[in-house]
């Protein structure tokens, strides 16, 4: 069955998710007199489908900038209001109100009103690549113009943080079906895409909207969004000015920007990277229905070397999903699956696989570093790798479909340990939907812990993961980046989240 949960991929402190009131404001930088009204950023590949519902994921720049949502989380990770003005749970937290923010409107002049959440999230709750996650919901009603009721099935810790991510995006009704929404969304966020400005899967050009209920926050006139996928050409294209702001691969490449002309800086927790083991029914590698070949599997991966040779300072060894910024996170279960191939070998001949077996894998843009690595050491006890070349922007088609039984992924952290927890039960990477009796006692529990027992409530459920080897995360990425000294960037708890992160430099 599927799970609604308790999600991306960071996970902070659960102060504010149950029995929220949302009387805060979203917080900004101060405001002076812009120097530089352009910001120029670049993707590694683009996004196939912008549409509410449809969003697969990838970076969410483009996304966030077009579309609001009714809460948002600020560059700290706590929930703010947005186009809602404030927000309450009912005593058993099965029922969510959320008071709607007056005069709001989509940039085709439609009015933001409750009907238009309404609208939105119903839209959400049939998408594939939203629905699993908005689950737990099992109404949506406007009472009134400036009202949004949800009722749910069970108490779900993650809900109010799903709705703050892509899960929650509010398009404007009258082109919520239609097909131009894939590349041409129309939302009420601070930006509007232009698509006579920009070309298609190469570069997106983002103008700023007035009309947004926070424009003054907003400073940049126009945001450039490059499709460039070479990390070498994103360091390139910012040594000559092309780029504003750029993601490092290695802590050597910051020597080659001088503190005259540039400022460079460490990121927070970003995204767990890793197999994720989604057959876990051997549907497709029979092999992987057996916890004993899926803990081989964890235990013949060489984390620490990984992290040296591969992510030097960019990323640190974990074989738990759980983000190192959460209060589920346990350090000690980072020790239950030391590198040992021997032990990996006894484990996958009492598995009854001593001689090994083959599977398939698709090799993208976030694999490639990783790809001989893995398909090495995987050799080492018996498992060989074919990879299949896949473009991103197909991934997820296939993950869906169900094509694989594991994959090299990067799942980003959420802010929230019951999201984290939560959102790898759904979408592509639980295609099976697959459910245990114990996990979704666990998750019960922990979706329905009081607000001060969610921590160690949630550290159960990525126990669990750890200990049934759901998973076989590596790499814990966090990560350098170097911006240009015309403007300042705040690193945010979620990448990629907010464009209040970049600012002109004063």
């Amino acid at each position: 069955m599927k799970k609604a949960i308790g999600i991306r991929v960071a996970a902070v402190a659960l102060a504010g998710v149950l029995a929220l009131s949302g009387c805060a404001s979203q917080s900004s930088p101060e405001s002076s007199e812009p120097t530089k009204d352009d910001l120029q950023l670049s993707v590694q590949a683009p996004t196939a489908d912008l549409s509410v519902g449809n969003f697969g994921g990838g970076d969410t720049t483009i996304y966030f900038a077009v579309y609001d949502r009714l809460v948002v989380q600020d560059l700290d990770g706590a929930l703010v209001p947005s186009a809602a003005e404030s927000w309450e749970y009912s005593e058993d937290n099965t029922v969510l109100t959320f008071k709607i923010r007056e005069g709001q409107t989509f940039s085709n002049g439609e009015d933001l009103d409750a009907d238009a959440v309404v609208a939105s999230i119903e839209a959400q709750r049939v998408g594939p690549a939203s629905s699993a996650q908005l689950a737990s919901i099992a109404s949506v009603e406007a009472p009134d113009a400036s009202t949004v009721v949800i009722t749910l099935a069970q108490p779900d810790g993650a809900l109010i943080w799903q709705l703050a991510g892509s899960n929650g995006a509010i398009s404007a009704p009258g082109v919520l079906a239609e097909e131009s929404a894939k590349l041409e969304p129309i939302g009420s966020g601070p930006y509007v895409l232009d698509p006579d400005a920009g070309t298609v899967g190469s570069v997106y050009e983002l103008t700023r909207n007035p009309d947004h209920w926070n424009a003054e926050a907003y400073p940049f006139e126009t945001v450039t969004i490059t499709v460039i996928a070479d990390p070498t050409a994103v360091q390139n294209a910012m040594k000559t000015g092309q780029l504003d702001f750029a993601n490092l691969t290695s802590p050597d490449l910051a020597t080659q920007f001088p503190e005259s002309d540039f400022t460079t800086g460490e990121a927070k927790p970003t995204a767990v990277g890793g197999l994720f083991i989604v057959d876990r029914e051997g549907l497709v590698v029979p092999a992987l229905a057996d916890v004993r070949v899926r803990q081989a599997l964890n235990i013949a991966i060489d984390r620490n070397t990984i992290a040296e040779k591969l992510t030097p300072g960019v990323g640190a060894a974990t074989a738990q999903m759980a983000s190192p910024a959460g209060d589920a996170y346990d350090a000690a279960l980072n020790d239950i699956y030391e590198y040992n191939v021997d032990t990996a070998k006894e484990l996958m001949a009492d598995a009854g696989f001593a001689d090994g077996f083959s599977l398939t894998m698709p090799s993208t843009v976030l694999s490639q570093t990783f790809d001989a690595t893995i398909a090495q050491q995987l050799a080492d006890i018996g498992i060989t790798v074919n990879y299949e070349t896949v473009p991103f922007q197909d991934l997820y088609a296939k993950l869906y479909a169900g094509a694989y039984g594991m994959f090299w992924f990067y799942n980003g952290y959420g802010g929230s340990d019951a999201k984290d927890m939560n959102q790898i039960l759904s979408g592509a990477v639980n295609p099976q939907a697959t459910m245990t009796p114990e996990l979704e006692g666990l998750l019960d529990a922990a979706n329905a812990a009081p607000l001060d027992e969610q921590g160690q409530a949630f550290g159960a459920v990525n126990a669990y993961y750890v200990n049934e080897a759901w998973f076989a995360p590596v790499n814990a990425a966090t990560g350098l980046w170097v911006a240009s000294n015309t403007i300042t960037y705040t690193p945010p708890v979620v990448y990629g989240g907010s464009l209040l992160a970049w600012q002109p430099a004063e």
